[in-house]
């Protein structure tokens, strides 16, 4: 599970390519890691203990309907309805996350790990610059259709990997005042180089988004996030002053101008002073006429509305230049209600709802204990909201080197959960003994 969630967070896209048998119609690993798990283990059992730190109905909802749904449609529309019903099976990752979590040393092993794997990731980003030069250099793997992937050069994950970095580096603790300042200048770095170099317009979301974590948990340390903005001026300045041009994703003329008509581009509006963000205020209307034309077709009948238009049909009618259909209307929550209709939006909605609520409760529990866990549970919702507010404007959750890491992280969330829910007095007792031993240490 470690080694699979490393390998979808540090090489995304490529990783997921990655299946056996390794040629043709494999099985992707993630696949076939949960189909094992689920296989093992006593299945009401689990959920009976996942009951314990969340109200299992709308769980219940959402695996029974999307499933039963899939079932159905894959008989008429076949691979394309598992193609499309991606986050429904990979949320069965919530279920095989707390079954691992469960084994001796598991969760121990996953918080020793991610602290290296935020930092590989982090590094591998900073290189985005060279993009073009990784790729050509790359070795290939076959993609399912015979298609040569260059296993080095996908960034698909970066500005969420940044942003969770800084998070990682904002709230680490320090021992030292000197080591407090390079945690919280490396983390306004990775915010700043996010936002110059990426220039994605989720990432102003994904922003917000940790800022309101922290506003509801970490409150005090509220003030770090704010540090990338100096760090930003200094470099924007730099950049200006030196005439450095900067290998963006949209434009290498980087200037306060570019970020604010960036930002408002988010809502249609350009000047036209950048083309690449001219065409991404473009991008909106197109976006909004997919998701009237799906509002049209959900409203069309009762039934469709509570039901969706479900897996296997393209959700969209705009093809690219080499004919390939975008199935997805790039924004997973209206991806959800539009495939399952009110029932899967509200089961799914409940659903996250319910996650945060354990997540929150578990963070505060273990946080009064002074658990080790407390640092991973806050690390799991700061993912989950990075992944959240990447919802709203792409099709996150329909790709597994999203979906899988996110339920896992929560199945294990939900597993610490549960043991702090069965025996706290337990947990706070062998903390106690182990301080104790370690005093007693010679």
């Amino acid at each position: 599970m470690v080694a699979l969630i490393a390998g979808y967070l540090i090489l995304s896209y490529p990783f997921m390519q990655i299946r056996i048998p390794p040629a043709g119609f494999g099985i992707p690993l993630g696949e076939l890691l949960l189909i094992i798990v689920l296989l093992t283990s006593n299945i009401p059992k689990v959920l009976a203990r996942m009951g314990a730190t969340v109200v299992l109905f709308p769980f219940a909802v959402w695996w029974i309907w999307a499933l039963a749904r899939l079932v159905l449609d894959g008989v008429e529309y076949g691979f394309w309805a598992f193609r499309d019903a991606t986050q429904a099976v990979e949320s069965l990752y919530l279920i095989a996350g707390f079954t691992l979590a469960g084994q001796p040393r598991s969760v121990e092993l996953l918080e020793r790990w991610l602290g290296p794997i935020i930092a590989v990731s982090c590094l591998y980003g900073l290189t985005l610059v060279y993009a073009n030069e990784i790729v050509a250099a790359s070795p290939t793997l076959p993609g399912a259709s015979e298609q040569a992937i260059p296993i080095f050069g996908s960034f698909a994950t970066t500005g969420q990997m940044l942003l969770w970095g800084a998070f990682y580096y904002f709230t680490r603790p320090a021992s030292r005042p000197a080591q407090r300042t390079r945690y919280d200048l490396i983390g306004g770095f990775l915010i700043a180089f996010a936002v110059i170099v990426l220039q994605a317009r989720t990432t102003y979301f994904q922003i917000v988004a940790l800022a309101i974590l922290l506003w509801i948990v970490r409150p005090r340390i509220l003030g770090r996030l704010s540090l990338a903005v100096p760090i930003m001026v200094f470099l924007l300045a730099a950049i200006t002053a030196f005439e450095i041009r900067i290998t963006g994703r949209l434009s290498s003329e980087i200037s306060i101008d570019f970020f604010i008509d960036h930002i408002l581009s988010i809502v249609g509006i350009s000047s036209g002073g950048y083309s690449g963000v001219a065409e991404a205020a473009d991008g909106v209307a197109l976006r909004m006429g997919w998701w009237m034309r799906l509002y049209d077709q959900l409203t069309s009948d009762a039934v469709t509305l509570m039901t969706g238009l479900g897996f296997g049909v393209p959700l969209t009618d705009f093809r690219d230049q080499l004919g390939v259909m975008a199935r997805e209307p790039h924004n997973s929550v209206i991806s959800v209600v539009a495939r399952l209709g009110l029932f899967g939006m509200i089961a799914w909605t409940w659903m996250q709802a319910e996650l945060f609520r354990a997540g929150i409760r578990a963070y505060r529990e273990c946080r009064r204990l002074s658990l080790k866990e407390a640092d991973f549970l806050l690390l799991v919702m700061a993912f989950a909201v990075l992944t959240l507010a990447s919802c709203l404007g792409e099709d996150t959750m329909e790709k597994p080197y999203n979906a899988i890491p996110y339920y896992a992280f929560w199945g294990y969330a939900l597993r610490i959960a549960y043991e702090l829910r069965r025996e706290p007095a337990v947990l706070a007792g062998q903390k106690a003994f182990a301080e104790g031993a370690m005093r007693t240490v010679p």
